[in-house]
């Protein structure tokens, strides 16, 4: 049996990064693969006898106090005992001097990238804001970049959730038998409705799930949506970047854009859409592109939003997410044409079916025992 220590230094609460986490390591429990989970704390939900809190329950409120303290403590409770294992998992947000220990056990590290390298990250970003006018309002510096290529050197693999991840490490210098292609994936039992579908309606209605940010390119997708003239409404769940705000504010107020800063039940919003909508500038893979699949829902993306995920002309339509034209269009004709939404859509969702956490997990696993055994 392979015995696999993974690490994640946040609070284990089954949402966000912590979901593809938990989502991950839960199926790795068979003979051939178990995997331990550390973490500085975690929601009751998560709790079982393969998962660690470092923090003691009665300790929790003091340690939280310190934006540091959890990490550290965690760090240090992951270490301890990692003699005992075959290899390491190590999760984003840790530090260099963790990395650095592991490596000095000559344990093998496996790493998991949810976006592309950082300094490619920084130059998508710092464009785009450039574009809008605006100095760029992101936490990548150089001490980051420099952070993760110090890191880079030190791990044996990385998992890599997209195309697009792979090509900016590769890019990057780092050597081609160090990266793991592999996706993400979504949980069908979290939306027992998926299979519904929205009503007939005259009036199309086009989703977009997320942090409404620059990042995402929701400013290129509410400018496309003014030009297209479309009878109809682009529904928009998701706190909004200040950028955004700030730049789109005519376009926010238009009667037939509607905003939510969150739902209570994103299943329903998912549901009452008649195709998703994602112009993402930098991603990994996002974890809104497997959940919308799932309920049917043909994707109009760019590249790095579909996350190698969506496939082009089959599920969805794929689009440089500046060709302002390009994208009146593929609005245009997803809201004109039923059949095809239908057609999309059921490839779609059969895509997603093949994305299940279990099964995800289970091509994880065999690429970590297949490099465990070349080794």
């Amino acid at each position: 049996m392979l015995k696999l220590s993974a690490l994640s230094p946040i609070h284990c609460n089954d949402r966000a990064i912590s979901h593809v986490f938990f989502s991950v390591c839960k199926e790795w429990q068979h003979p051939e693969l178990k995997a331990r989970m550390v973490v500085p704390s975690c929601d009751r939900s998560c709790r079982g006898s393969n998962i660690v809190e470092a923090i003691p329950s009665f300790l929790k409120k003091l340690y939280y106090r310190s934006p540091s303290l959890p990490k550290i403590k965690t760090e240090k409770r992951f270490l301890k005992d990692l003699k005992d294992f075959d290899a390491a998992y190590l999760w984003p947000g840790l530090s260099l001097d963790t990395v650095k220990s592991v490596n000095k056990q000559s344990k093998p590290i496996f790493w998991e990238r949810v976006n592309t390298c950082q300094r490619q990250a920084k130059s998508i970003l710092d464009d785009a804001y450039s574009r809008l006018e605006l100095q760029p309002q992101h936490a990548i510096t150089p001490e980051t970049i420099k952070n993760e290529e110090q890191k880079l050197k030190l791990v044996d693999f990385l998992f890599c959730p997209s195309p697009a991840v792979v090509k900016s490490f590769q890019e990057a210098g780092v050597p081609e038998e160090k990266l793991l292609l592999t996706t993400e994936g979504w949980s069908p039992e979290n939306f027992p409705n998926y299979n519904s579908h929205k009503p007939p309606s005259e009036e199309i209605n086009i989703l977009f799930l997320g942090f409404a940010c620059v990042r995402k390119g929701t400013h290129l997708l509410l400018q496309a949506w003014e030009r297209a003239g479309i009878k109809g409404k682009l529904t928009i769940f998701g706190r909004l970047e200040p950028a955004i705000a700030q730049t789109c504010s005519h376009l926010l107020e238009r009667p037939d854009v509607v905003h939510f800063d969150y739902a209570l039940d994103y299943s329903s919003a998912y549901r009452q859409a008649d195709f998703f909508a994602f112009p993402s500038l930098e991603e990994g893979s996002a974890l809104v592109i497997y959940e919308a699949m799932g309920h049917g829902l043909p994707i109009l993306t760019s590249p790095m939003g579909g996350g190698g995920v969506v496939r082009d002309g089959i599920d969805g339509i794929i689009l440089d997410p500046y060709d302002t034209d390009a994208w009146v269009e593929g609005l245009r004709k997803l809201s004109n044409s039923p059949d095809l939404r239908a057609k999309m859509g059921a490839a779609a969702r059969q895509r997603a079916l093949e994305l299940t956490w279990p099964q995800v997990a289970a091509r994880r696993g065999k690429q970590i025992r297949e490099k465990m055994q070349a080794k």
